[in-house]
């Protein structure tokens, strides 16, 4: 055995723990420091020193070991001097390479300061399980720590550090620390955002301008940030959600989407798309198809066909050449790079057209339209018929709370009047079908019991419909609709096309567009408050003045027209 052990040339390696995989692992100079301990002790042949390798074991592709496993397979060394086993493997497939050499009989012996792994069955099998229970701790702590990554994506809390415009919060307890604002660097990233918005500016543009005019830079971090962001980083900067409040994370059905929580969004989220549609190639493809406000509303005011949308992505280059450029990378004309472009003018448009005009089954005049040129007509009509202020807004709320308690106790009596004659009707059915089966009747006679016997049940059925129309359910209707009357401003002009879509289905609203104008159409109690609305500010010329600042409660001006408003 000793004369065999002469002929033994060991090969040392050393591996560093990345922390999620072993926090207690010893350094690389601690393993060299035990390592060597050994050699000297055993009086060890070393033939060659491998280099500190810091790639983690748990997946396959180290080079230092790839180094290793060629060196013994060459018979440059045939032993392995090494702190610990799980040093030279955590995954199945190098472990089977080393136990394969030994079963090659090239690998002789796997030494570690504790034990002595040699080429017999016993050894191999111990070392077999060394290398196994290395791969289960190594899925262990992989599975711990993508549960708390998942856990604080679930929390609105992005993993890593913090973006430019953000820092780590370190006032938390690790686990729960989130992104807050960078004071100094959050409004200048918010700055150029918006400037990308305009249309006006390239990307080369925005970084000139962020480095000598804003003279914005990354965050300093030890050695390294605190320098000028690269062109490079500008496209990094404009292409990362979370500026639109929401992130994507790495999972095992793909990539999935989290809401980040506790910063305000610099931009909404259609203009972040936007801005993604405006960087072409170069930016992030959308996850979900593009999506327009008001196709579903609207129709073809002279085929009454459905409407469809087109969306329109252009640019006017330095050389005022227009051109589509989502699939395109460079002017078609004189050929420039849309990033080199010194003045690029970008375009967004969206139109409304009428599909049977487009497949020629009608000709309608004037068929498309502008989706700005909708919105600003929409926005006229509304305001002039149905946007009320929040002050009447609120008082319309209150007092229709005081008509909900007359309606519930008119409601009542209605309602045991309508289960008194349904009773009736029931006792009538019952005693005509017990007429039925008490004596025969002739054929006539059972032909009129049934004619009696559907008026009956018609009765019946339309006295049930009349009970369930009884309810007040329109009261959370209502108070919603004047919430939203005093906000239609607000929500056309800068909402989302959710939030766009949702006034219009609470209105009930139909758009019927025929030569470039839009007729607005909306539900029956909307109408009905339109032309009350107009009736009271007929008779009342200082009705819901511009400015109201009396108690909404006791002015005048609302009161005087409480019974017109409260008419139906």
């Amino acid at each position: 055995m000793k004369k065999e052990l002469k002929k033994i040339t060991y090969g040392i390696y050393y591996r560093k723990s990345s922390e999620a995989e072993d926090r207690q692992a010893q350094s690389i100079p601690d393993q060299i420091r035990d390592t060597d301990a050994v050699a000297k002790r055993e009086n060890l042949n070393i033939g060659m020193r491998f280099p500190g390798e810091s790639q983690s074991a748990f997946t396959i592709g180290r080079p230092i070991f790839a180094d290793l496993t060629k060196s013994i397979t060459e018979g440059k060394i045939n032993a392995i001097l090494v702190w610990h086993p799980n040093r030279l493997a955590r995954n199945p497939v190098d472990a089977g390479m080393l136990l394969y050499l030994m079963d090659e009989g090239k690998l002789k012996i796997i030494q570690t300061p504790s034990r002595t792994y040699l080429n017999n069955s016993s050894d191999k099998f111990m070392l077999q399980l060394e290398f196994g229970m290395s791969k289960k701790d190594s899925d262990d702590k992989s599975e711990v720590v993508k549960r708390a990554l998942e856990g604080r994506a679930k929390r609105g809390l992005p993993n890593g550090l913090a973006h430019i415009g953000y820092l780590n919060d370190q006032s938390q307890e690790k686990g729960n620390r989130g992104w807050i604002k960078d004071p100094v660097r959050y409004p200048l990233v918010k700055k150029l955002l918006t400037m990308m918005l305009t249309g006006k500016y390239s990307v080369r543009e925005l970084h000139i301008f962020a480095n000598e005019d804003l003279h914005l830079t990354t965050f300093k971090r030890k050695n390294v940030g605190e320098k000028p962001i690269s062109l490079s980083y500008m496209y990094v900067l404009l292409k990362d959600p979370i500026h639109a409040g929401f992130f994507f994370q790495e999972s095992a059905e793909g990539k999935t989407r989290y809401e980040f929580t506790g910063v305000q969004p610099m931009i909404s989220e259609e203009e972040y798309w936007k801005i993604q549609d405006m960087l072409g190639t170069n930016g992030l493809p959308r996850v979900t198809s593009r999506r327009a406000a008001y196709n579903y509303f609207a129709k073809c005011g002279t085929c009454n066909g459905s409407l469809s949308t087109d969306f329109k992505f252009q640019v006017i280059c330095d050389c005022k050449k227009k051109f589509h450029y989502l699939d395109k990378d460079k002017c078609p004309s004189c050929e420039t790079a849309i990033k080199k472009m010194e003045k690029p003018t970008f375009l967004t448009y969206i139109f409304y057209y009428c599909i049977n005009h487009k497949k020629g089954r009608t000709t309608c005049p004037k068929n498309g339209i502008e989706e700005k040129n909708l919105e600003t007509q929409l926005l006229a009509d509304l305001n002039q018929t149905i946007a009320i202020s929040r002050e009447l807004s609120a008082w319309c709320i209150d007092n229709i709370g005081k008509a909900k308690d007359q309606v519930l106790e008119d409601n009542l009596n209605i309602q045991r009047s309508l289960e008194q004659q349904k009773n009736s009707v029931e006792d009538k059915l019952k005693r005509l079908n017990i007429r039925r089966i008490s004596a025969d009747y002739s054929p006539e006679e059972e032909a009129e019991f049934d004619n009696l016997q559907k008026e009956l049940r018609e009765e019946l059925s339309l006295l049930k419909l009349k009970l369930a129309d009884t309810d007040v359910d329109w009261f959370k209707d209502a108070r919603r609709d004047f919430d939203l009357m005093s906000e239609i401003s607000l929500i056309i002009r800068g909402g989302t096309v959710e939030q766009k879509k949702d006034l219009l289905f609470a209105f009930g609203t139909n758009l019927d567009i025929s030569a470039k104008k839009v007729a607005v159409r909306n539900k029956k109690s909307i109408e009905v408050f339109k032309n009350f609305l107009l009736l009271a500010r007929t008779e009342n010329k200082a009705f819901e003045p511009a400015i109201c600042l009396a108690n909404k409660d006791k002015t005048e001006v609302f009161t005087s027209v409480c019974p017109i408003l409260l008419r139906r």
